[in-house]
Protein backbone atom coordinates (compact mmCIF):
# COMPACT_ATOMS: atom_id res chain seq x y z
CA UNK A 1 0.00 0.00 0.00
CA UNK A 2 1.37 3.44 -0.93
CA UNK A 3 1.95 6.15 1.64
CA UNK A 4 -0.97 8.18 0.23
CA UNK A 5 -3.32 5.19 0.54
CA UNK A 6 -2.07 4.58 4.09
CA UNK A 7 -2.74 8.20 5.04
CA UNK A 8 -6.23 8.03 3.55
CA UNK A 9 -6.97 4.77 5.39
CA UNK A 10 -5.70 6.15 8.67
CA UNK A 11 -7.79 9.29 8.28
CA UNK A 12 -10.96 7.32 7.60
CA UNK A 13 -10.21 4.99 10.51
CA UNK A 14 -9.83 8.01 12.77
CA UNK A 15 -13.17 9.39 11.63
CA UNK A 16 -14.74 5.99 12.17
CA UNK A 17 -13.42 5.91 15.75
CA UNK A 18 -14.81 9.39 16.40
CA UNK A 19 -18.24 8.37 15.14
CA UNK A 20 -18.31 5.12 17.16
CA UNK A 21 -15.72 5.42 19.98
CA UNK A 22 -17.10 2.47 21.91
CA UNK A 23 -17.33 0.12 18.94
CA UNK A 24 -15.22 -2.97 19.03
CA UNK A 25 -12.80 -3.90 16.27
CA UNK A 26 -11.78 -0.36 15.35
CA UNK A 27 -8.77 -1.80 13.56
CA UNK A 28 -11.10 -3.18 10.88
CA UNK A 29 -10.45 -1.43 7.52
CA UNK A 30 -13.18 0.91 6.41
CA UNK A 31 -13.69 -1.19 3.28
CA UNK A 32 -14.73 -4.11 5.50
CA UNK A 33 -17.03 -2.07 7.75
CA UNK A 34 -20.82 -2.31 7.34
CA UNK A 35 -22.09 -0.21 4.45
CA UNK A 36 -24.17 1.96 6.82
CA UNK A 37 -20.98 2.93 8.67
CA UNK A 38 -19.33 3.78 5.37
CA UNK A 39 -22.28 5.99 4.46
CA UNK A 40 -21.94 7.76 7.84
CA UNK A 41 -18.34 8.58 6.97
CA UNK A 42 -19.43 9.98 3.62
CA UNK A 43 -22.13 12.05 5.33
CA UNK A 44 -19.66 13.63 7.75
CA UNK A 45 -17.13 14.39 5.00
CA UNK A 46 -19.48 17.00 3.50
CA UNK A 47 -19.45 19.44 6.47
CA UNK A 48 -15.74 18.72 7.01
CA UNK A 49 -14.93 19.63 3.42
CA UNK A 50 -17.11 22.75 3.50
CA UNK A 51 -15.52 23.98 6.73
CA UNK A 52 -12.01 23.24 5.50
CA UNK A 53 -12.47 24.99 2.16
CA UNK A 54 -14.05 28.08 3.76
CA UNK A 55 -11.29 28.24 6.37
CA UNK A 56 -8.52 28.00 3.78
CA UNK A 57 -10.20 30.54 1.52
CA UNK A 58 -10.34 32.96 4.44
CA UNK A 59 -6.66 32.41 5.25
CA UNK A 60 -5.33 32.62 1.68
CA UNK A 61 -5.36 36.36 1.10
CA UNK A 62 -1.95 37.54 -0.09
CA UNK A 63 -0.18 34.35 -1.14
CA UNK A 64 -0.61 33.62 -4.88
CA UNK A 65 1.15 30.25 -4.45
CA UNK A 66 -1.36 29.04 -1.86
CA UNK A 67 -4.30 30.54 -3.75
CA UNK A 68 -3.24 28.63 -6.87
CA UNK A 69 -2.85 25.37 -4.93
CA UNK A 70 -6.31 25.90 -3.41
CA UNK A 71 -7.77 26.26 -6.92
CA UNK A 72 -5.96 23.11 -8.12
CA UNK A 73 -7.08 21.03 -5.13
CA UNK A 74 -10.65 22.30 -5.40
CA UNK A 75 -10.70 21.31 -9.07
CA UNK A 76 -9.53 17.82 -8.05
CA UNK A 77 -12.44 17.61 -5.59
CA UNK A 78 -14.90 18.81 -8.25
CA UNK A 79 -13.68 16.17 -10.71
CA UNK A 80 -13.95 13.50 -8.04
CA UNK A 81 -17.52 14.53 -7.28
CA UNK A 82 -18.37 14.68 -10.99
CA UNK A 83 -17.28 11.08 -11.42
CA UNK A 84 -19.08 10.07 -8.20
CA UNK A 85 -22.35 11.50 -9.55
CA UNK A 86 -22.13 9.18 -12.55
CA UNK A 87 -21.26 6.19 -10.35
CA UNK A 88 -24.15 6.92 -7.97
CA UNK A 89 -26.65 7.26 -10.81
CA UNK A 90 -25.50 3.88 -12.10
CA UNK A 91 -26.03 2.31 -8.67
CA UNK A 92 -29.64 3.55 -8.69
CA UNK A 93 -30.17 1.68 -11.93
CA UNK A 94 -28.27 -1.45 -10.82
CA UNK A 95 -30.21 -1.74 -7.56
CA UNK A 96 -33.63 -1.09 -9.17
CA UNK A 97 -34.06 1.78 -6.72
CA UNK A 98 -36.99 3.08 -8.77
CA UNK A 99 -39.08 0.21 -7.30
CA UNK A 100 -38.82 1.57 -3.72
CA UNK A 101 -42.08 2.04 -1.88
CA UNK A 102 -43.15 5.45 -0.62
CA UNK A 103 -42.56 4.82 3.11
CA UNK A 104 -38.81 4.04 3.01
CA UNK A 105 -38.24 6.81 0.48
CA UNK A 106 -39.99 9.36 2.72
CA UNK A 107 -37.87 8.18 5.68
CA UNK A 108 -34.70 8.59 3.61
CA UNK A 109 -35.62 12.20 2.85
CA UNK A 110 -36.27 12.87 6.52
CA UNK A 111 -32.84 11.49 7.45
CA UNK A 112 -31.12 13.41 4.63
CA UNK A 113 -32.71 16.68 5.75
CA UNK A 114 -31.10 16.25 9.20
CA UNK A 115 -28.00 14.07 8.98
CA UNK A 116 -26.88 14.63 12.59
CA UNK A 117 -28.81 11.67 13.95
CA UNK A 118 -27.60 9.38 11.17
CA UNK A 119 -23.97 10.45 11.63
CA UNK A 120 -24.17 9.93 15.38
CA UNK A 121 -25.80 6.54 14.93
CA UNK A 122 -29.08 7.40 16.67
CA UNK A 123 -31.06 7.17 13.43
CA UNK A 124 -31.00 4.06 11.27
CA UNK A 125 -31.76 3.64 7.63
CA UNK A 126 -35.12 2.10 6.77
CA UNK A 127 -35.36 -1.43 5.44
CA UNK A 128 -35.52 -2.00 1.69
CA UNK A 129 -39.21 -2.24 0.74
CA UNK A 130 -39.87 -2.48 -2.98
CA UNK A 131 -42.95 -2.81 -5.14
CA UNK A 132 -43.34 -6.14 -6.84
CA UNK A 133 -43.65 -6.75 -10.55
CA UNK A 134 -47.00 -5.74 -11.98
CA UNK A 135 -47.73 -3.16 -9.27
CA UNK A 136 -47.84 0.62 -9.60
CA UNK A 137 -44.35 2.11 -9.18
CA UNK A 138 -43.50 5.60 -7.94
CA UNK A 139 -41.13 5.97 -10.90
CA UNK A 140 -41.24 4.43 -14.33
CA UNK A 141 -37.51 3.70 -14.45
CA UNK A 142 -34.12 4.77 -13.09
CA UNK A 143 -33.96 7.77 -15.39
CA UNK A 144 -37.18 9.20 -13.98
CA UNK A 145 -36.07 8.54 -10.40
CA UNK A 146 -32.71 10.27 -10.88
CA UNK A 147 -34.51 13.23 -12.48
CA UNK A 148 -37.05 13.53 -9.69
CA UNK A 149 -34.92 12.78 -6.63
CA UNK A 150 -31.84 14.78 -7.67
CA UNK A 151 -33.85 17.67 -9.18
CA UNK A 152 -32.33 17.33 -12.66
CA UNK A 153 -33.79 17.77 -16.10
CA UNK A 154 -34.73 14.66 -18.05
CA UNK A 155 -31.78 15.15 -20.41
CA UNK A 156 -29.34 15.51 -17.49
CA UNK A 157 -30.65 12.35 -15.88
CA UNK A 158 -30.49 10.40 -19.12
CA UNK A 159 -26.98 11.69 -19.83
CA UNK A 160 -25.65 10.50 -16.45
CA UNK A 161 -26.89 6.98 -17.00
CA UNK A 162 -25.69 6.95 -20.61
CA UNK A 163 -22.26 8.15 -19.49
CA UNK A 164 -22.07 5.31 -16.99
CA UNK A 165 -22.66 2.81 -19.81
CA UNK A 166 -19.96 4.40 -21.96
CA UNK A 167 -17.22 4.99 -19.40
CA UNK A 168 -17.67 2.64 -16.43
CA UNK A 169 -17.65 -1.16 -16.16
CA UNK A 170 -20.97 -2.66 -15.11
CA UNK A 171 -22.87 -5.90 -14.81
CA UNK A 172 -25.13 -6.95 -17.65
CA UNK A 173 -28.70 -8.17 -17.27
CA UNK A 174 -27.44 -11.72 -16.73
CA UNK A 175 -24.68 -10.71 -14.32
CA UNK A 176 -21.88 -10.95 -16.89
CA UNK A 177 -19.38 -8.05 -16.52
CA UNK A 178 -19.61 -5.47 -19.32
CA UNK A 179 -16.51 -3.43 -20.14
CA UNK A 180 -16.83 0.32 -20.81
CA UNK A 181 -17.53 1.24 -24.43
CA UNK A 182 -14.50 3.55 -24.59
CA UNK A 183 -11.66 2.13 -22.45
CA UNK A 184 -9.16 4.94 -23.16
CA UNK A 185 -11.69 7.60 -22.20
CA UNK A 186 -12.67 5.47 -19.20
CA UNK A 187 -9.09 5.67 -17.90
CA UNK A 188 -9.09 9.47 -18.22
CA UNK A 189 -12.51 9.64 -16.56
CA UNK A 190 -11.56 7.46 -13.59
CA UNK A 191 -8.16 8.92 -12.74
CA UNK A 192 -9.53 12.46 -12.43
CA UNK A 193 -7.05 13.98 -14.89
CA UNK A 194 -9.75 15.76 -16.91
CA UNK A 195 -13.13 17.36 -16.32
CA UNK A 196 -15.69 14.50 -16.12
CA UNK A 197 -18.27 16.58 -17.96
CA UNK A 198 -15.89 17.12 -20.89
CA UNK A 199 -14.98 13.42 -20.97
CA UNK A 200 -18.67 12.48 -20.97
CA UNK A 201 -19.41 14.94 -23.78
CA UNK A 202 -16.48 13.59 -25.81
CA UNK A 203 -17.76 10.03 -25.33
CA UNK A 204 -21.22 11.02 -26.57
CA UNK A 205 -19.75 12.68 -29.64
CA UNK A 206 -17.55 9.67 -30.35
CA UNK A 207 -20.64 7.49 -30.17
CA UNK A 208 -22.34 9.73 -32.73
CA UNK A 209 -19.32 9.29 -35.04
CA UNK A 210 -19.60 5.50 -34.97
CA UNK A 211 -21.43 5.16 -38.34
CA UNK A 212 -18.59 7.02 -40.06
CA UNK A 213 -15.98 4.91 -38.25
CA UNK A 214 -17.76 1.70 -39.26
CA UNK A 215 -17.54 2.80 -42.90
CA UNK A 216 -13.71 2.92 -42.80
CA UNK A 217 -11.56 0.18 -44.31
CA UNK A 218 -10.37 -0.99 -40.87
CA UNK A 219 -13.03 0.18 -38.38
CA UNK A 220 -11.28 -1.26 -35.31
CA UNK A 221 -7.99 0.49 -36.07
CA UNK A 222 -9.75 3.73 -36.92
CA UNK A 223 -11.79 3.62 -33.69
CA UNK A 224 -8.70 2.95 -31.57
CA UNK A 225 -6.74 5.75 -33.26
CA UNK A 226 -9.53 8.30 -32.92
CA UNK A 227 -10.25 7.41 -29.29
CA UNK A 228 -6.54 7.76 -28.50
CA UNK A 229 -6.42 11.21 -30.12
CA UNK A 230 -9.47 12.37 -28.16
CA UNK A 231 -8.09 10.98 -24.88
CA UNK A 232 -4.79 12.80 -25.43
CA UNK A 233 -6.66 16.00 -26.25
CA UNK A 234 -8.68 15.80 -23.01
CA UNK A 235 -5.43 15.60 -21.04
CA UNK A 236 -3.56 18.41 -22.77
CA UNK A 237 -6.16 20.80 -24.21
CA UNK A 238 -9.25 22.66 -23.12
CA UNK A 239 -12.83 22.18 -24.34
CA UNK A 240 -12.24 24.35 -27.43
CA UNK A 241 -9.28 22.25 -28.56
CA UNK A 242 -11.09 18.95 -28.05
CA UNK A 243 -14.17 20.31 -29.81
CA UNK A 244 -12.09 21.39 -32.81
CA UNK A 245 -10.48 17.96 -32.96
CA UNK A 246 -13.84 16.20 -32.94
CA UNK A 247 -15.17 18.59 -35.57
CA UNK A 248 -12.17 17.84 -37.79
CA UNK A 249 -12.58 14.07 -37.30
CA UNK A 250 -16.29 14.31 -38.10
CA UNK A 251 -15.60 16.17 -41.35
CA UNK A 252 -12.98 13.62 -42.34
CA UNK A 253 -15.31 10.68 -41.69
CA UNK A 254 -18.30 12.18 -43.48
CA UNK A 255 -17.17 14.51 -46.24
CA UNK A 256 -20.78 14.98 -47.43
CA UNK A 257 -22.03 16.37 -44.10
CA UNK A 258 -20.65 19.86 -44.77
CA UNK A 259 -22.16 19.86 -48.25
CA UNK A 260 -25.58 18.94 -46.87
CA UNK A 261 -25.40 21.64 -44.21
CA UNK A 262 -24.42 24.30 -46.73
CA UNK A 263 -27.27 23.28 -49.02
CA UNK A 264 -29.77 23.72 -46.18
CA UNK A 265 -28.52 27.29 -45.66
CA UNK A 266 -29.10 28.50 -49.21
CA UNK A 267 -32.89 29.07 -49.13
CA UNK A 268 -32.59 31.24 -46.00
CA UNK A 269 -29.84 33.65 -47.07
CA UNK A 270 -30.82 37.28 -47.27
CA UNK A 271 -31.41 40.58 -45.49
CA UNK A 272 -34.95 41.50 -44.50
CA UNK A 273 -36.75 44.10 -42.43
CA UNK A 274 -38.43 42.68 -39.33
CA UNK A 275 -39.96 45.44 -37.26
CA UNK A 276 -39.73 48.97 -35.94
CA UNK A 277 -39.14 49.14 -32.23
CA UNK A 278 -38.33 51.87 -29.73
CA UNK A 279 -34.63 50.97 -29.97
CA UNK A 280 -34.61 51.29 -33.78
CA UNK A 281 -35.43 49.57 -37.03
CA UNK A 282 -34.74 45.85 -36.81
CA UNK A 283 -33.29 44.07 -39.82
CA UNK A 284 -32.29 40.41 -39.89
CA UNK A 285 -29.35 39.10 -41.89
CA UNK A 286 -28.77 35.44 -42.67
CA UNK A 287 -25.50 34.68 -44.46
CA UNK A 288 -23.39 31.70 -45.45
CA UNK A 289 -19.89 30.83 -44.29
CA UNK A 290 -18.18 33.21 -46.72
CA UNK A 291 -20.27 36.14 -45.48
CA UNK A 292 -19.71 35.13 -41.86
CA UNK A 293 -15.94 34.99 -42.39
CA UNK A 294 -15.81 38.41 -44.05
CA UNK A 295 -18.09 40.11 -41.52
CA UNK A 296 -16.21 38.61 -38.58
CA UNK A 297 -12.86 39.70 -39.95
CA UNK A 298 -14.22 43.15 -40.75
CA UNK A 299 -15.70 43.53 -37.24
CA UNK A 300 -12.40 42.51 -35.61
CA UNK A 301 -10.42 45.01 -37.68
CA UNK A 302 -12.87 47.82 -36.99
CA UNK A 303 -12.64 47.11 -33.25
CA UNK A 304 -8.83 47.11 -33.30
CA UNK A 305 -7.70 50.44 -31.78
CA UNK A 306 -4.37 50.17 -33.62
CA UNK A 307 -6.06 50.09 -37.00
CA UNK A 308 -7.13 53.03 -39.15
CA UNK A 309 -9.86 51.01 -40.86
CA UNK A 310 -13.26 52.63 -40.77
CA UNK A 311 -11.82 56.07 -40.01
CA UNK A 312 -11.60 59.00 -42.36
CA UNK A 313 -8.46 59.00 -44.48
CA UNK A 314 -7.17 62.19 -42.88
CA UNK A 315 -7.78 60.90 -39.34
CA UNK A 316 -4.64 60.14 -37.31
CA UNK A 317 -4.10 56.51 -36.44
CA UNK A 318 -1.33 54.23 -35.35
CA UNK A 319 0.37 52.46 -38.28
CA UNK A 320 -1.21 49.08 -38.75
CA UNK A 321 1.28 46.26 -39.05
CA UNK A 322 -1.37 43.90 -40.37
CA UNK A 323 -2.24 45.57 -43.67
CA UNK A 324 0.81 47.51 -44.77
CA UNK A 325 1.93 46.29 -48.17
CA UNK A 326 5.33 45.49 -46.77
CA UNK A 327 3.86 43.50 -43.91
CA UNK A 328 5.40 45.98 -41.41
CA UNK A 329 5.39 49.79 -41.18
CA UNK A 330 8.54 51.48 -42.54
CA UNK A 331 11.05 52.78 -40.05
CA UNK A 332 11.23 56.58 -39.82
CA UNK A 333 14.17 57.91 -41.83
CA UNK A 334 15.02 54.54 -43.41
CA UNK A 335 15.49 54.60 -47.19
CA UNK A 336 13.77 52.02 -49.36
CA UNK A 337 17.10 50.54 -50.37
CA UNK A 338 20.69 50.70 -49.28
CA UNK A 339 22.14 50.13 -45.80
CA UNK A 340 20.11 51.24 -42.84
CA UNK A 341 21.54 54.00 -40.63
CA UNK A 342 22.83 53.02 -37.24
CA UNK A 343 20.22 53.02 -34.54
CA UNK A 344 20.77 55.32 -31.58
CA UNK A 345 22.40 53.67 -28.60
CA UNK A 346 20.98 53.69 -25.12
CA UNK A 347 22.76 55.58 -22.30
CA UNK A 348 25.97 54.08 -20.96
CA UNK A 349 24.56 53.84 -17.43
CA UNK A 350 21.87 51.44 -18.73
CA UNK A 351 24.35 48.98 -20.26
CA UNK A 352 26.28 46.17 -18.65
CA UNK A 353 29.91 46.97 -19.48
CA UNK A 354 30.65 43.26 -19.96
CA UNK A 355 28.21 43.02 -22.90
CA UNK A 356 29.99 43.31 -26.29
CA UNK A 357 29.18 46.39 -28.34
CA UNK A 358 27.45 44.46 -31.14
CA UNK A 359 25.12 42.72 -28.67
CA UNK A 360 23.94 45.79 -26.77
CA UNK A 361 20.27 46.78 -27.12
CA UNK A 362 19.22 49.80 -29.11
CA UNK A 363 16.66 52.48 -28.48
CA UNK A 364 13.10 51.25 -28.48
CA UNK A 365 14.01 47.82 -27.02
CA UNK A 366 12.33 45.43 -29.48
CA UNK A 367 11.78 48.00 -32.27
CA UNK A 368 15.29 48.21 -33.71
CA UNK A 369 16.26 51.71 -34.68
CA UNK A 370 12.87 53.24 -34.04
CA UNK A 371 12.39 56.04 -31.58
CA UNK A 372 9.88 55.00 -28.94
CA UNK A 373 6.48 56.66 -29.09
CA UNK A 374 3.21 55.88 -27.41
CA UNK A 375 0.41 54.69 -29.72
CA UNK A 376 -2.67 56.76 -30.23
CA UNK A 377 -5.05 56.20 -27.30
CA UNK A 378 -8.20 54.27 -28.08
CA UNK A 379 -11.40 56.34 -28.03
CA UNK A 380 -13.03 56.46 -24.63
CA UNK A 381 -15.62 53.75 -24.13
CA UNK A 382 -18.79 55.07 -22.49
CA UNK A 383 -21.05 52.45 -20.94
CA UNK A 384 -24.79 52.95 -20.71
CA UNK A 385 -26.52 52.74 -17.30
CA UNK A 386 -26.51 49.12 -16.15
CA UNK A 387 -24.18 48.08 -18.97
CA UNK A 388 -20.94 46.21 -18.30
CA UNK A 389 -17.66 47.13 -19.97
CA UNK A 390 -17.81 43.97 -22.12
CA UNK A 391 -21.36 44.82 -23.26
CA UNK A 392 -20.32 48.40 -24.08
CA UNK A 393 -17.36 47.13 -26.09
CA UNK A 394 -19.61 44.72 -28.02
CA UNK A 395 -22.11 47.52 -28.71
CA UNK A 396 -19.36 49.80 -30.02
CA UNK A 397 -18.06 47.00 -32.22
CA UNK A 398 -21.53 46.37 -33.69
CA UNK A 399 -22.08 50.07 -34.33
CA UNK A 400 -18.74 50.42 -36.12
CA UNK A 401 -19.60 47.46 -38.33
CA UNK A 402 -23.01 48.95 -39.20
CA UNK A 403 -21.45 52.31 -40.04
CA UNK A 404 -18.87 50.68 -42.29
CA UNK A 405 -21.56 48.75 -44.16
CA UNK A 406 -23.41 52.01 -44.88
CA UNK A 407 -20.17 53.72 -45.92
CA UNK A 408 -19.53 50.81 -48.28
CA UNK A 409 -23.01 51.29 -49.77
CA UNK A 410 -22.18 54.95 -50.42
CA UNK A 411 -18.92 53.93 -52.03
CA UNK A 412 -20.40 51.26 -54.27
CA UNK A 413 -23.91 52.50 -55.02
CA UNK A 414 -23.88 56.28 -54.60
CA UNK A 415 -20.84 56.89 -56.79
CA UNK A 416 -18.49 58.40 -54.21
CA UNK A 417 -15.03 58.63 -55.75
CA UNK A 418 -12.27 56.24 -54.77
CA UNK A 419 -10.22 59.06 -53.29
CA UNK A 420 -13.02 60.94 -51.58
CA UNK A 421 -11.57 62.24 -48.30
CA UNK A 422 -14.73 61.50 -46.34
CA UNK A 423 -14.64 57.82 -47.14
CA UNK A 424 -13.10 55.51 -44.53
CA UNK A 425 -9.96 53.52 -45.10
CA UNK A 426 -10.62 50.09 -46.56
CA UNK A 427 -9.81 46.93 -44.57
CA UNK A 428 -8.42 43.64 -45.78
CA UNK A 429 -11.36 41.22 -45.79
CA UNK A 430 -10.02 38.60 -48.16
CA UNK A 431 -11.62 35.18 -47.73
CA UNK A 432 -8.73 32.72 -47.44
CA UNK A 433 -9.49 29.01 -47.68
CA UNK A 434 -6.84 26.31 -47.51
CA UNK A 435 -7.64 23.15 -49.47
CA UNK A 436 -5.61 20.49 -51.25
CA UNK A 437 -5.24 20.63 -55.02
CA UNK A 438 -6.73 17.14 -55.40
CA UNK A 439 -9.89 18.25 -53.57
CA UNK A 440 -10.11 21.48 -55.55
CA UNK A 441 -10.03 19.67 -58.90
CA UNK A 442 -12.42 16.92 -57.72
CA UNK A 443 -10.07 13.97 -57.25
CA UNK A 444 -10.78 13.98 -53.52
CA UNK A 445 -13.56 15.44 -51.41
CA UNK A 446 -11.64 16.50 -48.31
CA UNK A 447 -12.95 19.75 -46.77
CA UNK A 448 -11.09 23.04 -46.76
CA UNK A 449 -10.54 25.29 -43.76
CA UNK A 450 -10.94 29.05 -43.48
CA UNK A 451 -8.70 31.53 -41.70
CA UNK A 452 -11.07 31.46 -38.71
CA UNK A 453 -10.82 27.67 -38.46
CA UNK A 454 -14.23 26.89 -39.97
CA UNK A 455 -14.56 23.82 -42.14
CA UNK A 456 -15.99 24.28 -45.63
CA UNK A 457 -16.93 21.58 -48.11
CA UNK A 458 -14.85 20.94 -51.21
CA UNK A 459 -17.90 21.58 -53.40
CA UNK A 460 -18.43 25.02 -51.90
CA UNK A 461 -14.77 25.91 -52.47
CA UNK A 462 -15.06 24.82 -56.12
CA UNK A 463 -18.11 27.05 -56.61
CA UNK A 464 -16.33 29.92 -54.85
CA UNK A 465 -13.28 29.48 -57.09
CA UNK A 466 -15.44 30.26 -60.15
CA UNK A 467 -15.91 33.88 -59.03
CA UNK A 468 -12.95 34.55 -56.71
CA UNK A 469 -9.33 35.44 -57.26
CA UNK A 470 -7.18 32.41 -56.46
CA UNK A 471 -3.64 32.72 -55.12
CA UNK A 472 -2.02 29.28 -55.35
CA UNK A 473 0.46 28.24 -52.67
CA UNK A 474 2.39 24.99 -52.81
CA UNK A 475 2.36 23.24 -49.45
CA UNK A 476 4.50 20.29 -48.41
CA UNK A 477 3.28 17.13 -46.75
CA UNK A 478 3.31 18.79 -43.32
CA UNK A 479 1.63 22.01 -44.52
CA UNK A 480 4.87 24.00 -44.73
CA UNK A 481 4.81 26.66 -47.49
CA UNK A 482 7.49 25.91 -50.06
CA UNK A 483 7.51 28.62 -52.72
CA UNK A 484 6.61 31.93 -51.03
CA UNK A 485 8.71 34.62 -49.44
CA UNK A 486 11.94 36.55 -50.02
CA UNK A 487 14.76 37.84 -47.86
CA UNK A 488 14.32 41.40 -46.51
CA UNK A 489 14.09 43.26 -43.20
CA UNK A 490 10.31 43.00 -42.84
CA UNK A 491 8.10 40.11 -43.85
CA UNK A 492 6.37 40.74 -47.16
CA UNK A 493 2.67 40.45 -47.76
CA UNK A 494 3.25 37.18 -49.59
CA UNK A 495 5.21 35.80 -46.65
CA UNK A 496 2.49 36.81 -44.20
CA UNK A 497 -0.07 35.10 -46.41
CA UNK A 498 2.09 31.98 -46.35
CA UNK A 499 2.28 32.14 -42.54
CA UNK A 500 -1.49 32.42 -42.42
CA UNK A 501 -1.80 29.27 -44.52
CA UNK A 502 0.65 27.42 -42.30
CA UNK A 503 -0.13 28.75 -38.79
CA UNK A 504 -3.82 29.79 -39.18
CA UNK A 505 -3.51 31.93 -36.04
CA UNK A 506 -1.24 32.63 -33.09
CA UNK A 507 1.19 29.70 -32.74
CA UNK A 508 1.17 29.73 -28.92
CA UNK A 509 -0.85 26.64 -27.79
CA UNK A 510 -4.24 27.61 -26.39
CA UNK A 511 -4.33 31.13 -27.84
CA UNK A 512 -7.46 31.76 -29.94
CA UNK A 513 -6.32 34.94 -31.73
CA UNK A 514 -7.07 34.74 -35.46
CA UNK A 515 -4.27 35.19 -37.99
CA UNK A 516 -5.28 38.64 -39.20
CA UNK A 517 -4.94 39.95 -35.62
CA UNK A 518 -1.42 38.54 -35.25
CA UNK A 519 2.03 39.95 -35.94
CA UNK A 520 4.77 38.33 -38.01
CA UNK A 521 7.59 37.59 -35.57
CA UNK A 522 11.23 36.69 -36.21
CA UNK A 523 11.99 33.55 -34.16
CA UNK A 524 15.68 34.44 -34.16
CA UNK A 525 15.68 38.25 -33.92
CA UNK A 526 16.72 40.12 -37.06
CA UNK A 527 19.22 42.24 -35.16
CA UNK A 528 20.93 39.04 -33.98
CA UNK A 529 21.33 37.72 -37.51
CA UNK A 530 17.93 36.09 -37.98
CA UNK A 531 16.80 35.90 -41.59
CA UNK A 532 13.47 37.12 -42.91
CA UNK A 533 12.20 33.83 -44.28
CA UNK A 534 9.33 31.53 -43.46
CA UNK A 535 11.41 29.06 -41.49
CA UNK A 536 12.38 31.90 -39.13
CA UNK A 537 8.93 33.43 -38.82
CA UNK A 538 5.69 32.71 -37.01
CA UNK A 539 2.44 34.48 -36.19
CA UNK A 540 2.01 35.73 -32.61
CA UNK A 541 -0.74 37.90 -31.19
CA UNK A 542 0.48 41.09 -29.44
CA UNK A 543 0.19 39.55 -25.96
CA UNK A 544 2.02 36.33 -26.87
CA UNK A 545 4.56 38.36 -28.86
CA UNK A 546 5.45 40.29 -25.73
CA UNK A 547 5.56 37.06 -23.70
CA UNK A 548 7.94 35.50 -26.23
CA UNK A 549 10.37 38.40 -25.99
CA UNK A 550 10.08 38.25 -22.20
CA UNK A 551 11.30 34.64 -22.34
CA UNK A 552 8.09 32.95 -21.17
CA UNK A 553 8.26 30.33 -23.94
CA UNK A 554 10.55 29.19 -26.74
CA UNK A 555 9.89 28.54 -30.41
CA UNK A 556 11.66 25.74 -32.27
CA UNK A 557 11.28 25.01 -35.98
CA UNK A 558 10.89 21.37 -36.98
CA UNK A 559 10.60 20.59 -40.71
CA UNK A 560 9.83 24.26 -41.44
CA UNK A 561 6.96 24.23 -38.90
CA UNK A 562 7.22 26.39 -35.72
CA UNK A 563 6.55 24.51 -32.48
CA UNK A 564 6.28 26.08 -29.04
CA UNK A 565 7.96 24.83 -25.87
CA UNK A 566 6.12 26.41 -22.96
CA UNK A 567 7.48 26.82 -19.44
CA UNK A 568 7.40 23.94 -16.98
CA UNK A 569 4.57 25.64 -15.10
CA UNK A 570 2.41 25.69 -18.24
CA UNK A 571 3.52 22.34 -19.65
CA UNK A 572 5.04 19.92 -17.12
CA UNK A 573 5.58 17.32 -19.88
CA UNK A 574 7.88 19.75 -21.76
CA UNK A 575 6.83 18.74 -25.26
CA UNK A 576 6.96 20.76 -28.47
CA UNK A 577 3.39 21.60 -29.47
CA UNK A 578 1.50 23.37 -32.22
CA UNK A 579 -1.51 25.45 -31.32
CA UNK A 580 -4.25 22.83 -30.96
CA UNK A 581 -6.95 25.49 -31.43
CA UNK A 582 -6.01 25.81 -35.11
CA UNK A 583 -4.31 22.43 -35.59
CA UNK A 584 -6.42 19.98 -33.59
CA UNK A 585 -4.85 16.88 -35.14
CA UNK A 586 -1.21 17.97 -34.75
CA UNK A 587 0.79 15.66 -32.48
CA UNK A 588 3.22 16.94 -29.87
CA UNK A 589 6.93 16.18 -30.19
CA UNK A 590 9.27 15.00 -27.46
Amino acid sequence: MTQMASLAGAGLAGLQQLLAPSAEGTDTPVSEAPVDDQLRLLAVLTPILRTLLDTIAGSVTTSPVRATLLALLTEDVARLIGRAQIVAAGKIEDSDAHTLKEAPLAELHRIHANLTGFIEGTASLPADQCNGQGTKMLFRDATEMVKDQLHLSFSQSKQRLATRDLLLPRAGFNGVPVAPRFPRLSTVFNNGSADPAQVAQAAQRLLALQPGIDAQTCPEEAAELIEGQVAESLLTRNAIGTGNLLKSISARLDAQALERGESRMQPHLGLSFKSRQARGYIWEMCTDLAGHERLSKLADQLANPRSGFGKAKNAPSTPDTETNDGGQPPLPGFPDDGPAPAAPTIPAWAIDPDVPEDQRPRAGFTDVGREFSMPEPAPELVALPGESTAEARQRAKARALLQFLFDSMRYGADGDGKDAPAMPLKPNVDLIVTISWDSLVGKLNDPGITARNNLVSAGYVRRLACTANIIPAVLGSKSEPLDLGRKQRFFSRAQRRAMLLRDKGCINPGCTMAAHRCEANHIKPWYLGGETNLSNGGLLCPVCHASFHAGHFRIEVVDAIPYVLQSVARDPEQRLRRNWVFHPEAESLA
